[in-house]
């Protein structure tokens, strides 16, 4: 039995019948790791182990591979919201088994065994099916990781790919988290400079410097542990007192309320030209 186990997990938990039988599994150990309960069979054909995910579980089910957002986690992609649809890749452009956004296009195939589409499908099909600023996460934090903008430019020709290629445009560097881009993206879009990951003496890296003299801060969940809040304060006094203004915001801000973000930084970029301050030196 744990032959069968080994290999499975080789299969990402699940496999076809045939795929394990090729790998050296016996027909005795897999009927009796279905009857020990260590090996489940969801469908004909199909096995799987008692913990596997349910999503690939339902992937190999249906011949399909996970794709677009619905993978974006199993290649280490920032994601904004877990989608409501199953993203799925299939040639053929059919899906029988509930509800499910099918993309049908492949560039580069995955790895062997893998019941998820390779990164570089995931995130063109992410570029040509999500919002835009939803696909802009994901492109930035893998081209973070060194993924190829010029690929991705390159397999996006013609009018009808425009959007896309205008969100890897939009791809910055530095960002240390989703909310950072999404926040830099919104007061960019509401006509505002912004410059991100500036490094002041006496303060630190500022996450986004808005018009030379307003430093904003991404707060992801880190900055609810105390002594995190206490080195934020800290440094917001410092950045403070050699004249900058400060404003902090949290993911629910930036991803859930952005509209009310960008009032309040403009607002406050207002009031400072009004009262004639220079930006700090």
């Amino acid at each position: 039995m744990t032959n069968v186990l080994e290999v499975l997990a080789r299969w990402g938990g699940v496999s076809r019948r045939g795929n394990l039988l090729r790998d050296g599994v016996s027909r005795s150990d897999l009927e009796y790791a279905l009857e020990s309960g260590a090996v489940i069979r969801p469908s004909r054909g199909i096995y799987a182990l008692a913990d596997a995910d349910p999503v690939l579980v339902r992937c190999a089910s249906t011949d399909s591979l996970l794709t677009c957002v619905s993978a974006a986690k199993a290649h280490g992609l920032w994601v904004v919201r877990e989608p409501q649809e199953i993203h799925i890749q299939r040639s053929d452009g059919r899906f029988s088994s509930g509800r499910a956004v099918v993309h049908r296009q492949s560039w580069v195939p995955p790895s062997p065994r893998s019941h998820v589409a390779s990164q570089a499908d995931v995130l063109l099909h992410a570029l040509r099916c999500l919002p835009e600023l939803e696909a802009l996460v994901m492109v930035e934090s893998a081209i973070q990781q060194g993924f190829s903008r010029e690929f991705l430019l390159e397999r996006l020709p013609g009018h009808r790919n425009a959007t896309a290629r205008r969100v890897i445009d939009a791809v910055g560097a530095g960002a240390d988290s989703l909310i950072e881009v999404l926040a830099r993206e919104h007061l960019r879009r509401a006509g505002l400079q912004v410059r991100t990951q500036v490094e002041v003496e006496g303060v630190g890296w500022m996450d986004l410097l808005i018009e030379d003299f307003l430093d904003l801060e991404t707060d992801g969940r880190t900055h609810n542990e105390p002594v995190q809040r206490a080195k934020d304060y800290r440094r917001d006094r410092s950045a403070q007192l050699r004249g900058y203004e400060v404003l902090r915001y949290t993911y629910s801000d930036v991803v859930d309320r952005p509209e009310a973000m960008v009032a309040e930084v403009k607002r406050a970029v207002a009031r400072r030209r009004s009262l004639g301050l220079a930006a700090p030196a």
